[in-house]
């Protein structure tokens, strides 16, 4: 992962590139430090993750991250500041999430796992499905049945259907997302797409309902209220 940093206080730049690199490891980071945000849009590095101060000498954070977003929408950037007033301007640029300084290290922590979890739910998995090597975006499922060994994967645009065990299934679409949880003994539901539990129904974004069975009710609301403040929404 590649992390740029543009703060105009140099001891907060070393200090936050510092606390990073103790929650990621050297080998699977590479941190930028900039003290400008001119220098940063100079640079010709394409960045997964960009930490930007709002308030800097010459440049300032929303106009350098206005100036990225003409080019550049995916990239999330996260705003330093110690005015979260501003968050509501941050939507104008799609800011991933506003960091009040100074950063606290739990918040941190679970701003970058965020975003790991992000990019880990945009890549696929293969999925042997009649004769063909399909790829399956986690985020992009639903929910998930099985009969046997017949597992039905549906997801926002198919249905897709493969040889195999409901929990080996779940397995190898947690092992990028962790989002998918058991409801019954035959059934699997996307946490992401849940918008309200319902009696013992969980309700999805689509209009369709997945039973959830009494065994699992109680394990399966934890889980999802987890997944709710562990990822923000």
């Amino acid at each position: 992962m590649r992390i740029a940093i543009c703060d105009d206080e140099k001891v907060f730049l070393r200090d936050l590139e510092d606390k990073i690199y103790r929650i990621i490891p050297r080998l699977d980071c590479t941190v930028e430090p900039f003290s400008r945000a001119e220098d940063l849009l100079s640079s010709k590095t394409r960045y997964d993750l960009i930490f930007l101060d709002i308030e800097m000498d010459g440049m300032d954070g929303m106009t350098c991250a206005r100036t990225i977003r003409q080019t550049d929408l995916e990239t999330p950037i996260i705003f330093l500041t110690s005015h979260t007033e501003m968050a509501l301007e941050g939507y104008e640029v799609n800011a991933f999430r506003f960091l009040k300084k100074p950063v606290e290290d739990v918040k941190l922590a679970q701003t970058l796992n965020d975003i790991r979890l992000m990019a880990a739910n945009k890549r696929g998995v293969i999925i042997r499905s009649e004769g063909e090597d399909i790829v399956v975006v986690p985020s992009k499922v639903l929910y998930i049945e099985s009969d046997n060994n017949n597992v039905r994967i549906v997801t926002t645009g198919e249905t897709i259907v493969t040889r195999m065990k409901l929990t080996d299934c779940v397995d190898a679409l947690n092992k990028v997302s962790d989002s998918i949880r058991r409801v019954h003994r035959c059934t699997a539901v996307n946490m992401s797409h849940i918008t309200r539990i319902k009696d013992k129904d969980a309700c999805l974004d689509n209009g369709s309902a997945v039973a959830v069975s009494r065994s699992y009710l109680a394990g399966f609301k934890k889980d999802l209220r987890d997944y709710i403040i562990r990822t923000a929404r």
